[in-house]
C-alpha cells in the first residue's frame, strides 16, 4: 500500500499490517455481485462505451467500478446506461479492525473518483446498503437519498399478503378473480403492449431492451408475467429480472384502453411469488414520482434507501441554471438518468 496514502490516518503499525496482508493477498470475500454490474449487462447496456476503474495496493486490486461515458451538448457524462438500475463500486480492503478497514474503504473510493476520466457530470444510484457511500462524500460528491421497497429475507407471499394495505389487497383479490397469468418469455409481446401504453413518450430504448433481455435469457434470469382478463388482449404485463440475491420488478407495461384496476397490483404479487420461489427477496425497482411511490408503498414492503451520488463542473452547473428557469417544474426526479 503506498504509504502517503494513509499517513494522516493510520498509526505505523496498522499501515504495516495492511500492507503485509494486502501483499499476501489476504482480503474479505466480495459480495454478492448485482445484475446490473456484470460485464454482461453492461455490454449489452452500453456496448463499447464503459469500462472499470481498478484500484491496486502492492498489486493488489483493492477495489473496482464500473463507469459509463456518454456526451451530450459538448458536456462529458458519467452515468448508468440505459435501464440500468444501480452501480456500486467493488471495495476489497485489506483485514483490518473495523475503524481501520472504513479508512481503507474511503481512500479506495477517492482513487477510484480520481482515476475517472475528465466529467462535466457525475451521476449514479447505488445499491442499497452500499459500503461506498461515505467514501463518495469525501471524494467531494453529493449523496441524496432515493428510495426503493424490498421484502425480508425469508418473507413469503403469505406473510407479505397481511402486511400489505387494505387497497392493495382488495385490488389482488378483484385481479385473482377477474384476470388469468401467463408466464412468458415472449418480448415482442411485451413491447407492443409497452408501445401502446407510453407511445411516442416512452423512455425505454427498445434495441436496448432486447440486447438485455436477450442477454438475461441466455442465463436463465429474466421472465415476462402478462395478465390478462376478458378475451385475448393482455391488460398489464411485467419483466422480472434476478440475480443471486434479488429479483426486481423490472419494467411494467398496461393497456390504456382496458385499464383494470387491479392487474398491476396482481403482477406485483405473483413477483412476490417468484421471488419466494427463487429465494430471492423482491425489490420493486424504486420510483421517481410521489404517486408510484405511494402505490408502492401499500404492498407493504420495507423502504429502503438507494443513494444517488452526483458531482459536476461549473459549466454544467450554470446551464443546469439556465435549463431550470427556462422549463417547468417536474414532479419526477428529473436528476435520474433513465
Amino acid at each position: 500500500m503506498r504509504k502517503e496514502t494513509l499517513s494522516d490516518a493510520l498509526p505505523p503499525t496498522d499501515a504495516q499490517t495492511s500492507r503485509t496482508a494486502s501483499a499476501k493477498s489476504q482480503r474479505a470475500a466480495p459480495a454478492a455481485v448485482s445484475i446490473f454490474d456484470e460485464d454482461w449487462w453492461l455490454d449489452a447496456s452500453a456496448p463499447g462505451a464503459w469500462d472499470r476503474a481498478r484500484v491496486e495496493w502492492d498489486g493488489v486490486v483493492v477495489g473496482d467500478m464500473a463507469f459509463h461515458v456518454r456526451r451530450r451538448w459538448g458536456l462529458t457524462y458519467i452515468a448508468m446506461p440505459h435501464l440500468t438500475r444501480s452501480m456500486s463500486p467493488r471495495l476489497y480492503p485489506p483485514p483490518a479492525k473495523a475503524a481501520t478497514r472504513d479508512i481503507l474503504s474511503h481512500t479506495i473510493v477517492s482513487e477510484l473518483v480520481q482515476k475517472l476520466p475528465r466529467y462535466d457530470r457525475f451521476e449514479r444510484t447505488l445499491e442499497p446498503g452500499c459500503a461506498s457511500v461515505q467514501g463518495f462524500v469525501h471524494a467531494n460528491l453529493a449523496v441524496t437519498h432515493m428510495y426503493t421497497f424490498r421484502s425480508k429475507p425469508g418473507d413469503g407471499p403469505d406473510t407479505m399478503l397481511p402486511q400489505m394495505h387494505q387497497e392493495a389487497r382488495r385490488a389482488i383479490n378483484k385481479a385473482q378473480r377477474e384476470c388469468t397469468i401467463e408466464r412468458s418469455t415472449d418480448l415482442d409481446r411485451f413491447i407492443r403492449l409497452h408501445r401502446g401504453s407510453y407511445g411516442t413518450g416512452t423512455h425505454v430504448d427498445y434495441e436496448t431492451l432486447e440486447r438485455i433481455f436477450a442477454a438475461a435469457l441466455s442465463r436463465g434470469q429474466v421472465e415476462i408475467l402478462f395478465a390478462r382478463s376478458d378475451g385475448p388482449t393482455d391488460c398489464a404485463a411485467m419483466i422480472l429480472l434476478w440475480d443471486s440475491t434479488t429479483l426486481y420488478t423490472w419494467l411494467l407495461a398496461r393497456d390504456r384502453v382496458q385499464n383494470h384496476v387491479g392487474a398491476s397490483s396482481l403482477l406485483t404479487f405473483e413477483a412476490m411469488k417468484t421471488a419466494h420461489r427463487l429465494g430471492r427477496v423482491i425489490d420493486l425497482d424504486g420510483y421517481v414520482t410521489p404517486a408510484v411511490g405511494s402505490f408502492l408503498a401499500k404492498f407493504g414492503l420495507q423502504p429502503v434507501v438507494r443513494p444517488y451520488v452526483n458531482g459536476s463542473s461549473r459549466v454544467w452547473q450554470a446551464l443546469r441554471c439556465v435549463t431550470g428557469i427556462a422549463r417547468p417544474a417536474r414532479r419526477d426526479r428529473h436528476f435520474r438518468v433513465a
